[in-house]
């Protein structure tokens, strides 16, 4: 149920779907690590809202969308997919794209490669993106791996498990070490009724930071006030588009960036919740790519400007016994300093001290539960 594409005004339809996707995540993700007090019902009246102004643009109504966003129960990352190449027999290319739901990214890689009578690829060759694509769908990242069968297409289709439809389109990809993508946008139009809800939205934020202790909601709520503020009203009618999948299971995602020197020494910084030791990362934000999730956990961890120079590993914590419903997907980057010589200035709330560390002392280092997993292959990358 859509209008033209050609329609003038899709681009700012599809520019305030992307505007929920990106409350409905403040609310989630604030009402899952707990709310201060006063500000669970402000973070459900946020979902509230992020669900109307879904509805300015959606073809389901609000009270549809309102009902799916009222399920989220776990944090709200960019949701994690595949894009499988698969070179067929008969010449041509079958591209299949899906989300993760019940399997680990190992069973599904080998499934398919078992599917289709082929190798196991070896790792991704490619990341892809559907925010930095506009598609209109909840922000979906996706691991990009090539295959070779010699099935036709026809054949390998029918054995796969079906596509999820809303991540049909162009989609660009991008090397793993050019993933970190900053796309400029500018002021998003809104029509008068979608700015009077954002206008409730940045009182609500006023009101939270008024009254929050926690640093946490003070960033959560200055995040939100910020895309308020990147808004302005304009005398548009929007079309009506289907955003895709909304109740899509997401598997948190998180993304770390191991920072290598000239000498071949990784930094790491000790966490102050643990006393353990760990590589710069967190979860990453529905918005962002998740290479630049990577790059802007390093700065706010460390004040370091850095550069990823690759993917070490696309690490899934189910696949390895280390099962965590926080953050079960951590996307590992390896990466060097943008600006050699800057200072190393630690956030006190994440860190109390930094090291960097040959391999050998990593190995003999108390690490972060799956940092001792971790590090060892950003070394091998390195290498």
């Amino acid at each position: 149920m859509t209008t033209n594409p050609a329609d003038p005004a899709r681009p700012e339809a599809i520019g305030l779907a992307r505007l929920a996707d990106m409350l409905r995540a403040e609310a989630a993700n604030g009402l899952y690590w707990g709310a201060e007090p006063g500000e669970e019902a402000r973070l459900r009246a946020l979902r509230d809202h992020a669900a109307a102004l879904l509805a300015e643009v959606d073809h389901r109504s609000y009270e549809e969308i309102r009902a799916i966003f009222a399920t989220d129960a776990l944090l709200r990352t960019p949701i994690p997919g595949t894009e499988f190449r698969i070179d067929c027999g008969d010449g041509s290319r079958l591209v299949h794209r899906r989300r993760f739901r019940a399997d680990t990214l190992a069973q599904r890689v080998e499934a398919t490669a078992a599917t289709l009578r082929t190798e196991v690829p070896a790792e991704p060759v490619a990341i892809a993106d559907t925010d930095l694509a506009d598609l209109p769908c909840p922000h979906t990242y996706l691991l990009v791996y090539e295959f070779t069968t010699d099935l036709d297409a026809d054949a390998a289709e029918k054995l796969l498990d079906p596509a999820d439809p809303d991540l049909a389109g162009d989609l660009p990809t991008y090397a793993p070490a050019a993933s970190a993508v900053v796309r400029e946008r500018g002021p998003l139009r809104v029509s008068p009724a979608a700015k009077r809800i954002l206008d409730n939205v940045a009182a609500s934020a006023r009101e939270s930071l008024a009254a929050a202790t926690s640093p946490y909601s003070v960033e959560r709520h200055h995040r939100v006030a910020a895309h308020c503020a990147r808004t302005v009203e304009a005398d548009l009618a929007y079309p009506r588009i289907d955003c895709g999948d909304l109740a899509a299971h997401g598997v948190p995602t998180g993304a770390d960036a191991a920072v290598f020197d000239d000498e071949g020494r990784v930094l790491v910084i000790k966490r102050t919740d643990t006393g353990q030791w760990a590589v710069p990362g967190g979860a990453a934000e529905v918005g962002e790519p998740v290479g630049l999730a990577a790059v802007r956990e390093a700065f706010e961890e460390t004040g370091l400007d850095v550069e990823l120079t690759g993917l070490s590993w696309a690490f899934d914590k189910r696949d390895t016994n280390l099962g965590d419903s926080r953050m079960p997907m951590i996307m590992s980057f390896t990466a060097r300093e943008a600006r050699p010589g800057q200072e190393i200035r630690l956030e006190p709330l994440e860190a109390s001290d930094h090291r960097w560390m040959t391999e050998a002392e990593a190995a003999e280092a108390d690490l972060f539960k799956g940092h001792e997993l971790r590090i060892p292959v950003a070394f091998a990358k390195q290498r």
